[in-house]
Formats: structure tokens, C-alpha cells, sequence
């Protein structure tokens, strides 16, 4: 994956980036090896058997790759957005909630998934669209639930909004279960100030909160 990625940003940097364009997506899937094979197994099963005594590397992946799934559909459902890629933050900084070392599909829902550096992700700022934007994913799997939170930028480091998720391990069926998912928009005043969040669950907007 490490490869590809470097090998991605090596031929990007002859790209335009006055707008995401189709031109980003030719590229990424150009540049897509015979050595991410292993990635490209179908990964995006909707669930996985697990015991609640352990929440293993298997389990590990199979939430972040639901968790991505959800967060596709809920912005989907808001307002029709259509991903082209999604550039994932791979934090570490000694904490518990450091991006896991798993193995993520280069694609899920035909969204293709790029895991970069703090450094990689400075270097390509200019990418970030609304197509296109970059995600600091950060998520908690334990053994009777889950909770994941996508802090979404663009263009470049702008904080645009924020999606929260939720789920809840179901011993009976030994799987966990979508509780809650909400997504909360920044919205800014006519003076281009953080004013607010709008709150969206299942596309509707519900409510506001103050931004703290």
C-alpha cells in the first residue's frame, strides 16, 4: 500500500489541482499495483460473527470498513454526495485512538481509500474537495460496542463537518448493531465565522447545537 501511494503522489504532482476533477480519479486508479492485490478481496461484508470475549484484528477491520460504508450512505442520504476518494489520516501519536494498523480495501461502495501520513497529507492539501476530502477517522472498538467519529476537511484543512456513529454488540446474533448515526454540519455566519452545527439524522435536518 505504501508503494502505491508513493507512487500516486509521484505522478499527481503533474496534475492540475485548480478543481477535483476526473483527471484525480484516472490517476489513482492507474496507479493501483500488482502488489495491493491482497487489498482488493472482497472486504465490505455488512457482518461479521464475533465473540464478545475478544475483538481481534478480523473484528477490527470488518467495523472501520462498516463504519466507511455507513458514512458513505449517510452523506448520500443528506445531500446526494457522490465520493471519488476518501484520504484517511493515519495518526501516530502514541494514543488509543491512533489509526489501527489493519489492512483497508483500496475501494469500498466505488469510493477508492487512500491512508496517508500527517506529512503526505500536508504535502496534497490542494486535493481535498468535496469529492475528495480528508478524513481524521478516529474510532473505539470494544466488546459491547463501537464508536467512530469522521472529522471531514476541505478545501484543504477547512473543517467542513463532522459524522458520529455509533453501534452496539448484539450478543444473541454476535454482531454489532447500528445504534446511532448523526451527522453535524458547521455552519458559518454572513461574516464567514463558525456559528453553528446543523444536525442531520437519516438526511433530515433535526436540529442545531452551539458550537462549544
Amino acid at each position: 500500500m505504501k508503494k502505491s501511494i508513493i507512487k500516486f503522489f509521484s505522478l499527481t504532482v503533474f496534475i492540475s489541482f485548480a478543481s477535483c476533477s476526473a483527471t484525480v480519479t484516472e490517476k489513482t486508479g492507474k496507479d493501483i499495483t500488482a502488489s495491493d492485490s491482497a487489498f482488493t478481496k472482497n472486504q465490505s461484508t455488512a457482518s461479521i460473527a464475533v465473540d464478545i470475549n475478544q475483538t481481534n484484528k478480523a473484528v477490527l477491520t470488518s467495523m472501520y470498513i462498516r463504519a466507511i460504508q455507513d458514512y458513505i450512505d449517510a452523506l448520500d442520504q443528506k445531500d446526494k454526495t457522490v465520493f471519488d476518494t476518501l484520504f484517511f489520516i493515519k495518526r501516530k501519536n502514541g494514543q488509543s485512538d491512533n489509526f489501527p494498523n489493519i489492512q483497508m480495501p483500496l475501494s469500498i461502495k466505488k469510493t477508492k481509500l487512500l491512508l496517508l501520513t500527517q506529512q503526505q497529507a500536508d504535502n496534497h492539501k490542494q486535493l481535498y474537495c468535496k469529492s475528495s476530502p480528508c478524513i481524521n477517522l478516529i474510532g473505539w472498538v470494544e466488546k459491547n460496542k463501537a464508536e467512530f467519529i469522521f472529522v471531514t476537511f476541505y478545501p484543504e484543512y477547512n473543517h467542513q463537518y463532522d459524522c458520529y456513529i455509533n453501534y452496539k454488540f448484539n450478543s444473541t446474533k454476535k454482531d454489532y448493531e447500528l445504534e446511532k448515526l448523526t451527522v453535524e454540519v458547521l455552519i458559518f455566519n454572513k461574516n464567514g465565522k463558525p456559528d453553528h452545527f446543523a444536525i442531520y439524522q437519516d438526511g433530515k435536518h433535526i436540529d442545531d447545537k452551539p458550537i462549544k
